[in-house]
């Protein structure tokens, strides 16, 4: 088919959607002129049920090709009455269903409210967005098309409505009710966003409600927003009431003094937000009940835009010549790590439980399990055929009801669906999928009291044929962070996150300060200007009390306080036992690959930006002189040592100290250089300078595989208070029988600028949703 001819179609393509538009706004405007005439609901005093009704229905969608979901909540006695009543539309957030605000607790509120007059009897309807709510699209597949063209017309002549609406949502839905409410605002007066999340970049201007709430007519409407003092929307949630109030909007801007972008924050609020949309349907006899907000709030503007709470607030070289390549012999590391695998010789028959990599979910509960293992069927549990049946012969006792897949579907259908699970043998679990922890403990550490696995000759798991290496960000103990140790001793810095960390055969951190005798003390000067750091002696004691076992040396600042202090620090890691990359004495220390036991996994380290005093230097002609360093990421260099290195071991890990960007995306160029690096031979790349979290991709090299790349791990001891600086991941690397098998996660949060710990649930989800959905775009 010719160019022409393509364009053809496409054109009639579109005509046919932009007709089949047309008809579908000109039936639902029949419906509506041929429906009914109901009188409006009055107070149901002499009602006797005390509950609604709620019931999950369907629709299809014509434009998806797909049946759809929804949930509809009908009044008590709507079937006995002959009343219309007014419409509530309710968005579910990102990750979620319609079942969403169900699990937040509305239909007790509501229940109550109609009950105790205080809401007027009214028909709410839980769109399921599935996948198609989570797209940027904005054209005729659009999910705001979809609900205008096909949900609202089926809604509106199915049950007895008077006319009156209103719409809503959580998150991502809060950004579609303002998109589908601003671009309809003859139907939906009265708009509501709750943790609502707003982008400048998020949408076209025709689309996006910033843009939007100053190009319509806003007479006779009302709109709300709210988030806690700590949600990461605030920054789209604060433009928007700046807007607003521009515009000379009737609207509510309520920021919370707790909470963060979670469910246990929207569920508090459940009746504030339905007495905020029914506040115009309410009999008027009954006055319009007032938002309620705990004491103290100090935090309410009504048509004011208000500033975000302080604590939220967030900050917005010459290079020497190519380095020859290593003439090495390669750095080794003897295993010192003693993990709960030494109790659990012998091959296993064990099952772990797995998500797709996207997934909020980062553990799974005992009771989980056992209920698995017991032969129930749990909707969100799916397995393929070929582990179902090996299950069945290993003696699992498996429900027939089970949800079953062919094995080259689970992929997609993992994908397809964020809330599922599966369970899989360790040899066949994908880089694009995520081990799941049960109750926040790993599997491979609780074997014996993990319901779906058991002790067989000839089993699927082989304790011994397992390395995993624990990847981390930034340390830098120095400033507020030197402060906080002084107060509270290096055991407490280490009391969040020892246990996970000493669970790993291998440990790593990137640690870019030295330390010097009299810190922060010196008569010397210093190379980092105003922003030299160094770390007291006794301070380094937390990182054998964390059994760190390889340190990363690619950092900025490790020479600030002069080359002696850079030297005597190296000095320290040899007589602790730590192995060292990305620096050193010399450039040959500085390049050299270490090879881990087994000989199966290979790190290497380096440095892009500089400074140039922060880079190991052997030709005293040059700016600075000899010195002790980085390495820097030579391209002469490194295409000579990663495919040979790849070539020598099966899993190439290289971690890189690049350019510090605040900001969760990384630099474009910093796509190209990573992904080159995977190209040479890297299995996984790792961004370990970021100060805040960055995004993770899963990258079809050249070589024809895949190579996990996640572009910032973020800080993990740095007294940067700010929301994404104190939030970090490590990446907990499983090699298995030699080659990369899976990637666990570890969320974390540093409390008062130098303990990090393991985030909540709560936390873990917010976190996971902001990382996966509004960043990553997964």
């Amino acid at each position: 088919m010719g160019p022409f001819l393509i364009g053809m179609v496409r054109v009639t393509v579109q005509l046919m959607i932009k007709r089949r538009i047309f008809i579908c706004l000109l039936l639902f405007a029949g419906m509506v002129a041929s429906a009914p005439v109901f009188l409006p609901v009055s107070a149901q005093d002499i009602c006797p049920e005390k509950a609604g009704t709620t019931t999950r229905e369907t629709y299809p969608s014509g434009l998806l090709g797909q049946t759809m979901y929804y949930t509809v909540y009908t009044p008590p006695c709507y079937e006995q009455s002959e009343a219309a009543y007014p419409v509530l539309y309710l968005m579910h957030g990102s990750n979620e269903d319609d079942g969403h605000w169900i699990r937040l607790g509305i239909e007790d509120v509501l229940n109550a409210g109609i009950a105790d007059g205080t809401l007027p009897p009214m028909v709410v309807v839980l769109p399921f967005g599935n996948l198609i709510a989570n797209r940027n699209w904005f054209d005729a597949l659009s999910w705001g098309n979809i609900f205008m063209t096909e949900l609202l017309p089926q809604v509106e002549a199915t049950y007895r409505l008077d006319g009156r609406r209103a719409i809503g949502g959580i998150s991502r839905g809060g950004f579609w009710a303002y998109n589908i409410g601003l671009k309809h605002p003859d139907m939906f007066p009265v708009i509501g966003g709750h943790s609502a999340y707003f982008d400048p970049g998020h949408a076209p201007e025709t689309d996006n409600p910033l843009d939007l709430i100053t190009t319509v007519d806003l007479t006779g409407m009302r709109f709300w927003i709210d988030r806690g003092k700590d949600d990461f929307a605030y920054p789209g949630l604060d433009l928007m009431a700046e807007r607003m109030a521009e515009a000379g909007a009737d609207y509510q801007y309520i920021v919370q003094p707790e909470g963060q972008h979670y469910n246990t924050y929207w569920s508090l609020y459940v009746a504030d937000y339905l007495a905020f949309y029914a506040a115009d349907w309410l009999e008027p006899s009954t006055p319009p009940q007032p938002t309620a907000t705990p004491p103290g709030i100090g935090a309410f503007a009504t048509n004011t835009p208000i500033a975000p709470m302080q604590i939220t607030a967030q900050a917005t070289v010459p290079q020497p010549t190519a380095s020859q390549p290593v003439p090495m012999p390669t750095a080794t590391l003897e295993s010192t790590q003693v993990t709960s695998q030494a109790a659990t010789s012998g091959t296993w028959q064990v099952y772990f439980p797995v998500v797709a990599f996207p997934s909020l979910m980062t553990s799974l509960s005992m009771e989980t399990a056992g209920r698995v293992a017991q032969g129930e069927a749990l909707p969100a549990l799916i397995l393929d055929t070929e582990t179902a049946a090996a299950m069945q012969a290993a003696g699992f006792n498996l429900s027939p009801e089970v949800r079953l897949v062919e094995p080259s579907d689970l992929r997609n259908a993992l994908w397809r669906d964020y809330n599922a699970f599966t369970l899989l043998p360790m040899d066949r679990i994908a880089m694009d999928m995520r081990l799941l922890w049960v109750d926040d403990v790993p599997v491979v550490d609780m074997l014996e009291q993990y319901p779906l696995a058991k002790q067989a000759a000839n089993g699927n798991y082989d304790p011994a044929l397992l390395q995993r290496v624990t990847l981390s960000g930034v340390t830098a103990l120095t400033r507020y962070t030197t402060t906080m140790l002084d107060q509270n001793g290096v055991e407490w810095a280490a009391s969040g996150i020892e246990d996970y960390v000493k669970r790993s055969d291998f440990f790593h951190t990137s640690n870019e300060v030295s330390m010097y005798p009299t810190c922060p003390q010196t008569n010397e000067p210093v190379l980092g200007g105003p922003t030299s750091f160094c770390s007291k002696p006794s301070h380094f004691d937390l990182l054998p009390l964390l059994d760190v076992d390889v340190v990363e040396l690619t950092g900025n600042h490790n020479n600030d306080y002069g080359y002696n202090a850079y030297a005597e620090t190296y000095d320290y890691y040899v007589s602790q036992g730590m192995a060292t990359i990305g620096g050193g004495l010399t450039v040959a220390q500085a390049q050299a690959p270490l090879i881990l036991p087994g000989e199966n996994v290979a790190m290497l380290a380096c440095n892009f930006p500089g400074p140039y005093y922060a880079l190991v230097n052997e030709d005293p002609s040059m700016l600075g002189g000899l010195r002790p360093g980085a390495a820097l990421c030579d391209w002469h260099w490194l295409e000579e040592a990663l495919p040979a290195l790849a070539e020598e071991v099966e899993t190439v890990i290289v971690s890189v100290q690049y350019q510090e960007v605040e900001d969760y995306l990384p630099l474009d160029q910093q796509y190209l250089d990573f992904r080159k690096l995977a190209d040479l031979g890297a299995d996984v790349v790792i961004g370990t300078a970021a100060h805040k979290p960055q995004t993770f991709e899963f990258y079809q090299t050249q070589r024809g595989d895949r190579s996990l790349i996640h572009y910032g791990l973020g800080n993990l001891f740095f007294d940067q208070p700010f929301w994404g600086n104190s939030r970090f991941f490590m990446d907990t690397i499983y090699v298995y029988g030699g080659r990369l098998q899976a990637v666990e996660l570890f969320p974390g949060l540093i409390e008062e600028q130098a303990r990090p710990r393991l985030m909540t649930p709560d936390e873990r989800e917010a976190f996971l949703y902001f990382m996966f959905r509004q960043q990553n775009g997964f």
